[in-house]
């Protein structure tokens, strides 16, 4: 029986009770009684309702009592129940947060961590860099724009990567500094050549590197005056075990983004290059030797034949043999003074065809002087340097050409003028002997009444690669013109 059953059951009884227990207290109050009322309430009223009435509602207070307790009891309960409904609610809705912030996180947290490590990597010079991101929003039409923007630096700017690279693959040492040239930048070729360590070099001063004595001048150089181009300048390194290597350095100056200025040097070892100039310095030397002693030689045995046929001159009493001896004697001192003018040079290849020409004339003029006559010689010469293989027809011309001036052009006269003029004009060389002699005879045709000379000369022109025109001057006498191109290396040779 629950508790409402025995409520009502116990109120029925009590309410029985209670009326019973009235009708005695009208009784006790009712005046048609007498005086027996107090008796009435002792005897009857007092103990009906201590024994029944007051048992009752007792028991009635105590089914309440125990009602309103179960009933708390079943409110904590459901109370209990409740507050675990809640926090396992709380809980599992904690969860779902969780769970939607890390969907959140990777859907737009990720790609915008992707963004910025993009941006610091682009931003530091690497344009290799792209961003991968699989969706189909904003951020990904973001993405979608950096990677564009990557790709058209890439197209039009070198990488900061492919820079360092190609800065630590260089073979010549790459040193930048500041403004104090305190050193903040070197390649691979600065500590494998000094044999340093980078880190001990980063911050030192640059002039430390280079011999004490030459500081200040290093200083004066480069730190004291500001430079728009280039300057390249040879010195001495010194390596950490202070071995001095000799070093061509170029220096140039820069300003970074922030306005200050910077020393870029680049500094190449030479010390092979002077060891090879050095050797190359001995053999020429050598060769330069070698070179003197065999024209030397040449120019003496020349010499040798040029004095036996001066033998064969004395010893010989018919004229004309003598004459051809002669000739043939001043061909060859012609060609042995162009071999001591050669060993006379410090270069044995060039000669001074003006400087030769006057002595040649000078030879001749001692091999046919005459006191019944007075020859003069007039020079107009320009300075001009012409190779051995040009040297030698050209002596033999000049040789033949006033040979022939002595032998013909001042018959019948007591003195004469040779004139002789050299000049260079647009690579080729001009030659013009004239004289003031008798002139070529009327009728003159140089094909059919060419002497030995004339072929001679035409021979030698053609071995220059030129022509020649001879001609009667203007007044009187004989002009020769000669042009041949200068260091023309088709020419030359010996006839």
């Amino acid at each position: 029986m629950n508790y409402v059953v025995q409520i009502e059951q116990l109120a029925d009884s009590l309410q029985t009770s209670f009326s019973y227990y009235n009708s005695l207290t009208r009784q006790i109050i009712n005046p048609e009684e007498g005086n027996f009322g107090n008796e009435i309430f002792t005897v009857t009223v007092e103990p009906y309702f201590r024994n029944t009435v007051l048992p009752s509602l007792m028991e009635l207070r105590s089914l309440f009592n125990e009602r309103v307790n179960n009933q708390l009891a079943e409110l904590e309960s459901r109370a209990n129940t409740t507050v675990r409904q809640v926090i396992f609610v709380t809980i599992l809705a904690f969860l779902i947060a969780l769970v939607f912030t890390f969907i959140v996180y990777r859907s737009i947290a990720k790609p915008i961590q992707k963004l910025q490590r993009t941006a610091d990597d682009l931003g530091s010079g690497d344009l290799s860099k792209r961003i991968q991101i699989n969706t189909k929003d904003e951020l990904a039409d973001l993405a979608s724009s950096f990677n564009s923007m990557a790709e058209n630096l890439s197209k039009s700017m070198v990488s900061r990567s492919y820079m360092n690279n190609v800065i630590q693959s260089m073979g010549d040492m790459l040193i930048v500094t500041d403004q104090d040239n305190r050193i903040e930048l070197i390649n691979h070729a600065v500590t494998s050549t000094l044999e340093f360590q980078a880190d001990k070099l980063q911050g030192k001063f640059f002039f430390d590197l280079f011999q004490s004595d030459k500081r200040e001048e290093l200083d004066q150089t480069y730190s004291q005056n500001e430079m728009d181009e280039p300057v390249v300048d040879e010195w001495m390194m010194k390596t950490e075990s202070q071995q001095e290597i000799p070093v061509v350095v170029t220096h140039t100056e820069i300003f970074d983004q922030d306005g200050k200025r910077k020393h870029i040097y680049v500094a190449r070892d030479v010390t092979d290059q002077k060891e090879a100039e050095r050797q190359i310095s001995e053999s020429l030397k050598e060769k330069d030797v070698m070179l003197s002693e065999i024209h030397h030689r040449v120019k003496n045995n020349l010499a040798v034949i040029s004095g036996l046929l001066e033998m064969q001159v004395w010893n010989t009493e018919d004229e004309s043999t003598a004459e051809i001896l002669r000739d043939s004697q001043l061909k060859i001192k012609s060609m042995s003074l162009v071999h001591e003018k050669l060993y006379q040079n410090e270069n044995f290849v060039d000669i001074d065809i003006a400087n030769y020409t006057e002595e040649l004339v000078g030879e001749i003029q001692k091999t046919y002087h005459s006191k019944r006559k007075k020859i003069e010689t007039q020079f107009d010469c320009e300075s001009i340097l012409v190779t051995l293989n040009q040297a030698i027809p050209i002596s033999l011309l000049l040789n033949e050409s006033i040979v022939n001036i002595y032998k013909h052009a001042f018959k019948d006269k007591d003195k004469g003028e040779i004139t002789i003029r050299m000049k260079l004009t647009d690579g080729d060389i001009h030659i013009k002997i004239a004289d003031n002699g008798v002139g070529l005879p009327d009728g003159f045709d140089k094909e059919a009444d060419g002497s030995m000379g004339l072929i001679l000369i035409e021979t030698l022109t053609k071995q220059l690669n030129g022509n020649y025109i001879l001609q009667n001057g203007d007044e009187f006498g004989t002009e020769l013109l000669i042009s041949f191109p200068i260091n023309d290396q088709s020419g030359g040779g010996f006839v």
